[in-house]
């Protein structure tokens, strides 16, 4: 099974494929992130195959088109180019139903174009129903279930057992193709239109990511993870998913196993931040809209994480017919966090909400309404134990990090409202910002550990807490923040990554994980305000040559060898990368 780091992403703006160096489509669910699973050969190997390649078993090198999620595989004698034909910002796909996958192959090298195999087995339901294919006319082939199936190809197709397969040549002038699709079927289809779709879905894209403010020296890695991020918008109602996969493991082999195929506030507010840096507010504005209107159907208080449309049904079960990646069971789908308590998302809401404001010089007036009930929920809750942004299975604790984000959404709150003249309750507001300060000055800093700690009157140490300097809840440079950030550093840290905190066998799931990609991106950005210029960038870095070949980060890495672990490819983690990449170009010296 390749590594998970060895696939690129593709996305249309309603679902998303991973492709990997073996021309095998790994992973695709239809008709949208969260629906259930075609092709999971990522998971189980019987549970839904696509494969392009040429016969062996041999291994591509990946590249992306520039500024695309457009993918092009390089094999000795032939050229795959693999896209999902744009439905975001308005892009028109007419022809392909309601979503589909295009498979280009050129001849490539000397000796002209080698033959490739094509063995496409869609499993519905998660691997557990094959389908029947049946003839159609002008070569499309049709799939009947839920979503109906469709396909087509330059060469022959034969249907056995749930399989279409074929083989074809490219040659000098003539690509051999194949298309995947669900929905409504085309009339017919050939070459000709396939072409303009790669034209018109590669300029969509490119287009789109030429609007990036940022001209920095990582433009490379920014750029890339911007595009990733916009591959994970949900086009139809701006949600943003915070990966495409469920249950790649954060070890191998071991229980912590996730569905992250669904909009969670936190890290979708968190990733359009970093959109919002590089000046595509547009995505920023639309997800702000969908939390209104989920505040609007559902009031407060937030449930952790949402299904894409808003739909609050994320029940956790159990697939126990499939192996998991690398035998790393259970595989999950729907996720029991969504129904816990998290009293950090609406500091981190309300924190989006003031910065959007900010460029957009205010906030509509139900959007408001919307944000003043989640910061009224803050202040008459902020006391009360909860299961904080690590979303632990231990029970609820009085974690500091989340008291901090109840002071943001306070101090957010404020600001919006003066600065904006919107109607609220300030005086009242004013007042308990200033009493969750106090609480966390002297309860959440440990005088014995010289560090701020997980939660009141506990020594563990939480790579959370490094964002207090960037949430401007305290200077990076008060004697107890600068101390915490060295703690943290030298007691979670292993070649350069960080462990989320410390314990972790004590927070009810079990099963070691590896270093957390995104507190090694916090850590970058504190000692940048620390003015540490030339440690940060060096750490940042090290911290790039992680990256999958095609500049990919998943939630986790390993520190022992350095392969990319948990779902893939991490809007969290690609958004961390873009904030530290605008915090070394903006605070070159530090903050005073």
């Amino acid at each position: 099974m390749l590594a998970i780091g060895d696939h690129g992403l593709l996305a249309d703006g309603l679902t998303a494929a991973l492709v990997g160096r073996d021309g095998s489509v790994a992973w695709l669910c239809v008709p949208r992130f969260d629906a259930s699973s075609v092709f999971a050969t990522l998971l189980d190997p019987h549970a839904g195959a696509c494969r392009f390649a040429p016969p062996g078993g041999g291994l591509g090198t990946q590249r992306y088109v520039e500024r695309t999620n457009v993918l092009v595989t390089e094999f000795p004698h032939a050229r795959i180019t693999d896209w999902m034909p744009a439905r975001f910002d308005g892009a028109i796909a007419a022809g392909y139903g309601d979503g589909a996958l295009c498979r280009w192959a050129e001849a490539a090298g000397a000796g002209g174009g080698a033959e490739l195999d094509l063995v496409c087995a869609p499993r519905l339901d998660y691997g557990r129903l094959a389908v029947r294919w049946q003839p159609g006319a002008n070569g499309i082939w049709h799939a009947d279930g839920p979503t109906p199936l469709w396909a087509a190809a330059s060469f022959p197709l034969a249907a056995a057992d749930g399989e279409l397969r074929g083989r074809g040549r490219p040659a000098a002038d003539a690509p051999a193709w194949f298309v995947f699709g669900w929905g409504a079927a085309p009339a017919a289809l050939e070459g000709g239109r396939l072409r303009h779709s790669l034209a018109y879905t590669s300029a969509r894209w490119s287009d789109w990511a030429a609007k990036a403010t940022y001209h920095g020296p990582y433009r490379a890695a920014v750029e890339r993870s911007a595009l990733v991020l916009k591959a994970l918008v949900y086009a139809p109602t701006g949600a943003i998913v915070a990966a495409p996969t469920t249950s790649l493991p954060e070890a191998i082999g071991g229980p912590r196993n996730w569905d992250y195929r669904y909009c969670w506030p936190r890290d979708a507010t968190f990733a359009l931040y970093g959109l919002s840096l590089l000046g595509y507010h547009d995505e920023a504005g639309r997800f702000l809209e969908f939390l209104a209107q989920i505040a609007d159907a559902h009031p407060p208080p937030l449930q952790v994480c949402y299904r894409v449309d808003g739909a609050t049904d994320l029940k956790e079960r159990e697939l126990p017919h499939l192996a998991g990646y690398r035998n790393s069971r259970p595989v999950r789908i729907g996720n029991g966090a969504a129904r816990q308590r998290q009293l950090d998302a609406y500091g981190e809401v309300l924190d989006a909400a003031y910065t959007y404001a900010q460029w957009r010089n205010g906030l509509d007036a139900g959007v408001w309404k919307a944000l003043a009930r989640l910061v009224e929920y803050a202040a008459a809750h902020w006391r009360e134990p909860d299961e904080s942004i690590w979303e632990v299975r231990g029970g609820p604790q009085q974690f500091v990090y989340s008291k901090v984000l109840c002071w943001v959404a306070l101090d957010r709150g404020i600001k919006l409202a003066q600065r904006h003249r919107l109607p609220a309750p300030v005086a009242a507001w004013e007042a308990c910002r200033a009493q969750i300060h106090h609480e966390v000055m002297r309860r959440g800093y440990h005088p014995e550990v010289h560090a701020f700690t997980q939660s009141f009157d506990n020594p563990s140490l939480d790579s959370s807490l490094l964002l207090l300097p960037l949430l401007r809840f305290c200077s990076p440079h008060d004697p107890r923040m600068a101390a915490t950030i060295r703690r943290i550093q030298h007691t979670l840290g292993a070649d350069s990554l960080l462990a989320r905190y410390q314990n972790t066998g004590d927070d009810g799931v079990g099963g070691p994980e590896g270093a957390f990609a995104i507190c090694t991106f916090w850590l970058v950005d504190c000692l940048t305000l620390l003015g540490c210029a030339d440690e940060a960038r060096a750490r940042f870095e090290h911290m790039l040559g992680y990256a999958s070949p095609l500049g990919l980060f998943s939630e986790e890495i390993d520190p022992r060898t350095g392969q990319l672990l948990g779902n893939f490819p991490q809007a969290f983690t690609h958004m961390a990368l873009l904030n530290s990449a605008h915090n070394l170009e903006l605070y070159p010296a530090g903050v005073p």
